[in-house]
């Protein structure tokens, strides 16, 4: 079948589909996921295969979908693997269900035209849900204003800085009415699985669960710091609780010593547990978290280097100068116009350790 004819076919089922995203039949339930370059390939299957579990599971298809691309017919996801879709923006009808996705350095002046067309969805009465890094590209519609938001982890700093009036969570996903957001990865397939018991029944949504080999169905309101031994790669309880503790005080760093009594241990202990666990010193990894957060406010924020150094407990720019050119081996300056000239690109080409990259729970 040649583009042209797919698309026709295409856009005339589209137009038999009614704002609640049933067809006038109300057999089947359309979700059209919105592609846009770097989105993940993981999030993207999490919040599909949900859907294709169902329609195993009620023995007909329930459910459709079809993928749309912002302008190509061609887009690539963060792990290098090309998807061609269905159909473009141009090419859309009436739709009532949309899951975006994005990269996480998605060019907002290449999104621009999904968030027109988001807000156009949104006025006709379309529900929206936003996963992983498409939830940038959803708060920039504004459709987010005054509302609940969850996100992921690493894009959590930017969105409370750039947009205010959004309250971002810390929950694996926010379920609305008309408009969802979720953190991406695994919690792509709870949210989706939410919306199944909701809407077909516990039951369901268990059996589908049990098919995709999930032991437990999470709640939208469990937290992204649910298992915390994950991000920080040890469980030694200890050790989580000082890190804690660093991560609540970023801007008036807490000493050591006060960190250890607090926790009802001496600080010779906490740093042998620190060292055999983690290969640095309380100091070190403190140092390391407070840098991470001053790299966020560098690529994602216009403030300036003072408040950055103020904001992230260095006091003055010589001495987050100072300690940012040991680990990322160039000034906090240098790193604020690399990141800006390539701003375009779809991922950070300077690598680092993932220990330098421990962000704080803002």
């Amino acid at each position: 079948m040649s583009g042209l004819r797919k698309a026709e076919k295409m856009g005339q089922m589209y137009k038999s589909f009614s704002k609640d995203g049933m067809t006038t039949s109300g057999k089947t339930r359309h979700v059209a996921f919105l592609l846009l370059p770097g989105y993940s390939h993981y999030s993207f299957s999490a919040a599909l295969e949900p859907l294709r579990s169902a329609n195993i599971v009620m023995g007909r298809d329930h459910f459709s979908w079809s993928l749309i691309g912002c302008g190509e017919q061609q887009v690539t996801a963060s792990n290098g693997v090309a998807c061609v879709v269905d159909l473009t923006l141009e090419q859309v009808g009436t739709l009532g269900d949309v899951v975006v996705l994005a990269g996480s350095h998605a060019d907002p002046v290449t999104t621009e035209p999904a968030e027109k067309w988001l807000r156009f969805h949104y006025r006709q009465g379309g529900r929206i849900r936003a996963v992983s890094s498409g939830v940038n590209v959803l708060a920039r519609t504004g459709l987010l204003d005054n509302k609940r938001c969850a996100a992921h982890w690493e894009d959590t700093p930017r969105l409370r800085e750039m947009f205010p009036r959004i309250t971002v969570t810390e929950n694996i996903f926010e379920a609305g009415e008309r408009i969802s957001t979720c953190a991406g990865g695994a919690a792509s397939a709870h949210m989706m699985l939410a919306m199944l018991e909701r809407e077909l029944g516990a039951a369901l949504a268990l059996n589908v669960a049990t098919r995709m080999v999930i032991d437990r169905i999470r709640d939208g309101r469990d937290s992204l710091n649910v298992l915390p031994h994950i991000r920080y790669g040890t469980s030694n309880r200890l050790l989580l609780q000082a890190i804690a503790m660093m991560n609540e005080n970023i801007s008036e760093p807490v000493r050591i010593k006060d960190i250890a009594v607090h926790l009802g241990a001496s600080i010779r202990a906490l740093e042998r547990q620190f060292k055999a666990e983690l290969g640095v010193s309380p100091e070190k990894f403190y140092r390391h978290i407070r840098l991470s957060r001053a790299r966020q406010l560098l690529q994602y924020s216009d403030h300036s280097l003072i408040e950055v150094a103020a904001y992230c407990g260095f006091g003055t720019t010589q001495i987050l100068k100072k300690h940012y050119e040991c680990i990322y081996g160039k000034s906090p300056r240098a790193e604020r116009q690399r990141y800006r000239s390539f701003l375009d690109e779809n991922h950070d080409s300077v690598s680092a350790s993932i220990l330098h990259e421990v962000n704080a729970d803002y």
